[in-house]
């Protein structure tokens, strides 16, 4: 009997291990041929019809590492890009294999990058189901130059597209991430999104405090390097417009290479034909720091449209981590406004609710976002966009910003946004647009592109049909619990009441780090959640609806030995399923 007992025990062992090797199988992400041009692989597969190459040039200060063969005077192929710092300002470019939008007759829907995870198929067509890298080379100065250019008269464009990123990212996901905006971005005729570049920054690419704090001190040391970027672009390529996104820590990397570069632009680069179009996205940067700095920005003449979430929790971490409010946080309705005509500041936590994940890259992956984005690339103004005009701090005198509303029709056709996430509900229209609206930011004389003409009149979009008994999940990190004050965390809270609708069920589960033992843990969690039970109890939610869970210990966010202090593990997870 006992044999038999232990043979199911190994069975279920094996049978355990095989299932996590599985589940945690490495993601492919180059090219099995990884080392030839895009063009060539896929003239070679017949796969034009599935497949777009998208050739992404770059900038970094990460050390790279090439191979022995030179490929021309001044060109080799790149091995790796570490996440340490190269101290030298590298120039290069890389093909990316990124399969064609549905719309196109791909396989891909917008916002995704499908990976190979474990080992890449043989077969040419699921292949092609697949993004990759397909070939990184570095060069000198006039060849990136030089080739950069030609990309531009060939397109037809007269802009590039930049893009800086953030914490975690290693350098080929980078460079699939520029690959993926411009080819997602690029959907309407009318903007001329740019070319793609991307500014990489060492970042370790990886996920914990340590590297976290590691990443915030390599973003900073690297603004010297993108201010050299920005000074090589203004001074080489004959493009009239620098489109810039900045995600999340990659804003601490714009904003003080911004700050330096725009303090004597005017003197330095003598010219006033170049156009700034600035997104920043979920920026992790404190808000007192990008305050102090913008004024500079004024020297660039730039628009900025800053977006910001409150379904971000990510920065909701780096808030606690930094003791500091994030630029890309709503704040509930207290974002970050610059009264500014050339700033706006656009809340998108309406269209980026999330059941999974931090929600702290639905720039990218949000099809809703990204046509928003493509629009602010464009400028068209926001009253023609699906925008609302909010107040901060809801008082009917607070300073304007905007909300996203995809139920709205916009005046411009091309604008209209698909939503694909679930809505945060509750959102309504703050206010009529009246007299007191911001005056939108300016479309200058040498705009890309001439305005659309008038489109038809648009049918008002039938409200979508709400979705029966739809579960929505709300996270918040607890930064003490044995504090018994749920002040801090009440405009989170709040937020679960703001539908209006009424809660079926309502479950609260705590969890905690491995700082405590683990049977304190678990008490303090039970008695957190219970505390918030009676918050919605005394807020009107019905007390047989609502259920509390208190983990302690289990299910760890961020798996850490025993006696570490975790403030992504110090968890509170509310699901409500309402009608």
């Amino acid at each position: 009997m006992l044999k038999w007992f232990l043979g199911i025990l190994v069975i279920i062992g094996v049978g355990s291990a095989a299932a996590w090797w599985w589940l945690n199988r490495p993601l492919i992400i180059r090219h099995p041929n990884f080392g030839t041009d895009c063009a060539d692989l896929v003239s070679q597969g017949g796969l034009d019809r599935k497949v777009d190459c998208v050739r992404v040039w770059y900038g970094t200060n990460r050390k790279l590492e090439t191979g022995d063969a030179i490929l021309a005077s001044d060109t080799a192929d790149v091995i790796e890009g570490t996440g340490e710092n190269g101290e030298t300002l590298r120039l290069g470019r890389a093909d990316v294999w990124l399969p064609k939008l549905i719309e196109d007759g791909g396989s891909r829907e917008r916002g995704e990058t499908p990976h190979v995870q474990g080992q890449a198929p043989d077969d040419a067509d699921k292949l092609s189901e697949y993004v990759f890298l397909t070939r990184i080379t570095t060069s000198g100065r006039e060849t990136f130059t030089a080739t950069l250019q030609d990309a531009v008269y060939y397109e037809g464009s007269d802009a590039i597209l930049l893009f800086v990123h953030g914490f975690n990212v290693k350098f080929d996901d980078a460079l699939v991430r520029a690959a993926q905006l411009s080819n997602d971005l690029s959907r309407n005729e009318t903007y001329d999104v740019g070319i793609p570049v991307l500014y990489s920054w060492p970042s370790a690419g990886e996920v914990s405090i340590e590297e976290y704090r590691g990443d915030r001190d390599r973003s900073i040391n690297s603004a010297p390097y993108l201010e050299e970027f920005l000074d090589l672009i203004t001074e080489d390529l004959d493009v009239s417009r620098i489109n810039i996104i900045a995600h999340s820590m990659g804003n601490r990397v714009l904003t003080k290479a911004l700050e330096d570069y725009a303090r004597d632009y005017l003197v330095r680069h003598d010219r006033d034909d170049l156009e700034f179009r600035i997104l920043l996205v979920a920026a992790d940067v404190e808000r007192d720091v990008f305050a102090a700095a913008n004024g500079v920005f004024d020297n660039l003449d730039a628009n900025v449209t800053i977006y910001t979430s409150d379904t971000d929790r990510a920065l909701y971490a780096s808030n606690i981590l930094n003791q500091a409010k994030r630029l890309g946080e709503t704040d509930t309705d207290k974002p970050y406004i610059r009264n500014a005509q050339n700033y706006q500041t656009i809340d998108a936590t309406a269209v980026t609710t999330q059941l999974f994940g931090t929600g702290h890259n639905y720039y990218s992956d949000n099809p809703t976002i990204l046509w928003d984005m493509m629009c602010t690339i464009g400028e068209t103004q926001p009253q023609d966009r699906a925008l609302e005009i909010a107040r901060y701090g809801g008082l009917p005198d607070g300073d304007p910003y905007y909300r996203v509303n995809s139920m709205i029709a916009p005046q411009t056709e091309a604008c209209t946004l698909h939503r694909s996430a679930f809505p945060a509900g509750g959102l309504e229209i703050a206010e009529p647009e009246d007299a007191s609206a911001p005056e939108p930011a300016p479309r200058r004389d040498r705009s890309l592109a001439p305005p659309p003409p008038p489109p038809e009149p648009v049918a008002e979009m039938e409200p979508m049909a709400d979705p029966q008994s739809l579960p929505l999940e709300t996270t918040f990190y607890v930064v003490d619990y044995d504090a018994v004050d749920l002040t801090p965390y009440e405009a989170v809270l709040r937020q679960v009441l703001d539908s209006g609708e009424t809660i079926e069920s309502l479950t609260i589960s705590a969890y905690n780090d491995t700082a405590g033992l683990d049977a304190e843990s678990r008490v303090q969690t039970v008695r957190f959640a219970n505390l918030v039970r009676e918050w919605f109890i005394a807020n009107g939610v019905d007390p047989s609806a609502i259920t509390t869970i208190g983990y302690g210990e289990q299910d760890l966010a961020i798996e850490t030995e025993d006696g570490v202090d975790q403030p992504l593990n110090r968890r509170v997870v509310i699901n409500v399923v309402s009608n």
